[in-house]
């Protein structure tokens, strides 16, 4: 499972607009600097609207956003519960 263009391109954007280089499918996110916890909460809006499942609030932290690899897991995971 690969994520929607929009969740790429906001990751990617991110990434650029903070002087960091783009990431890597293993890459981990917050220490490259394409994620904060400021833009993880626009990050899980982007997911819910373009893959179509709801993300509590108890699951907004780092460690289910760390790499793009890790975000495809719980959304297909989401996905699944669904």
């Amino acid at each position: 499972m690969s994520l929607p263009r929009a969740a790429m391109e906001f990751v990617k954007e991110n990434a650029e607009s903070n002087g960091a280089g783009e990431p890597g499918r293993a890459d981990d996110l917050f220490k490259m600097g394409a994620l904060d916890s400021f833009a993880l909460v626009d990050f899980v809006t982007v997911l819910e609207e373009h893959c179509g499942i709801r993300v509590p609030d108890a699951d907004v932290n780092p460690a289910n956003f760390r790499t793009i690899e890790s975000i495809e897991r719980y959304v297909e995971s989401k996905r699944v519960e669904q």
